[in-house]
């Protein structure tokens, strides 16, 4: 949903868009722009380098937006918007517009990975305690139980056996362990891998949940985007379909837009996909009622947002809890089969 490595990264791309619309505001030919901006310290030096190749294309006499493209470091998005600005005379408009916008995926994706940190270190932490209970704890407690007459219960036997495999034979099973991790990140490399994994995130909850707001929030905001910028709806939704990286929402954005050319209304169209949030829907609506699509999409981008953010606050609460419980019961019945023979040797020696 992000993107892909080989583009610059969207904390870098928010300044440099911000940058690029200041000083074109203020009077600074283009090849100046990005003259001072390649010559200037960059951390990333993917930016430089692609800064470098777009001021050699624009001083061969390239557009911002064709040079943009011809370096391979920017996003196919960012491009067409550009573009959309140069067509229109209007480039440093659409560069702070597209400066909000990164800015707001960012933001975005900050959150969600706030929401994830702290669950992931809690769940990290009580696994390597569950596999240190299970692999050094345990078998210091079986040399004690095997002197012992006592029949052991189940869930003994059942951890002293995952424990000794563990313990003699982790050359198999640290194997099929990294096998196990892998194969689904090998599977979605493949075209029927990735439209079945695709279909899960947007159909099978809870994950469906998540990843429905993410999806209404990008379209919505990309499509506030190009309105606000001056393009016509019907040349928006191809725009926004190639830049979603899921093949389902770009398919049925597809769709979509050869059915409104076709005259059917956007609103019906829309309707008609499962995932896209009902509010937006009405919004939709409302919007073709009035004839304001622009002003209609940016209430939908903010009430988006804040749709969002709600989400990632009841994930950061429910995330955490809900791991913390799951891990603490396997941890708690390794305590509980580690404990329960200590207590059947008490009564059998008593």
């Amino acid at each position: 949903m992000f993107g892909t490595k080989r583009f610059v990264g969207i904390a870098d791309l928010a300044p440099l868009c911000r940058q690029i619309s200041f000083m074109l505001s203020a009077g600074v030919s283009l090849k100046t722009v990005i003259q001072s901006l390649a010559d200037a310290p960059q951390k990333n030096r993917q930016l430089k380098f692609a800064l470098k190749n777009t001021l050699e294309g624009i001083t061969r006499g390239e557009s911002l937006s064709f040079a943009f493209e011809q370096t391979g470091c920017f996003p196919p998005f960012m491009c067409n918007m550009c573009k959309i600005g140069e067509f229109s005379d209007n480039l440093p408009k659409v560069m702070q517009l597209l400066a909000d916008y990164y800015e707001e995926m960012f933001r975005n994706k900050e959150e969600i990975r706030s929401a994830l940190i702290y669950p992931a270190i809690i769940s990290v932490m009580m696994l390597l305690m569950i596999i240190a209970a299970v692999v050094f704890v345990l078998p210091n407690y079986a040399m004690v139980f095997e002197m012992s007459e006592a029949a052991l219960p189940l869930l003994t036997r059942v951890l002293l056996a995952i424990s000794e495999t563990l313990s003699e034979q982790y050359y198999i099973v640290v194997p099929i362990v990294l096998l196990v991790l892998l194969l689904p990140r090998l599977l979605v490399k493949t075209a029927l891998g990735r439209e079945y994994f695709e279909r899960f995130l947007l159909f099978v909850p809870p994950i469906s949940i998540v990843y429905r707001q993410i999806a209404n929030l990008y379209i919505v905001q990309a499509l506030a985007l190009l309105l606000q910028s001056g393009q016509p709806l019907a040349n928006s939704i191809p725009i926004v379909s190639g830049i979603m990286s899921n093949k389902k929402i770009a398919a049925d954005l597809q769709n979509l837009s050869a059915r409104l050319q076709e005259g059917s209304s956007f609103y019906s169209l829309l309707a008609n996909i499962s995932y896209i949030d009902p509010t937006i829907i009405g919004l939709v609506r409302a919007g073709e009622e009035t004839g304001n699509m622009p002003l209609i999409f940016e209430h939908a981008s903010k009430y988006s947002r804040y749709q969002f953010s709600q989400m990632s606050k009841r994930l950061n609460k429910l995330v955490e809890p809900i791991i913390t419980l799951v891990l603490g019961v396997v941890l708690g019945l390794v305590m509980l089969a580690i404990m329960l023979p200590t207590f059947t040797m008490t009564e059998f020696l008593g």
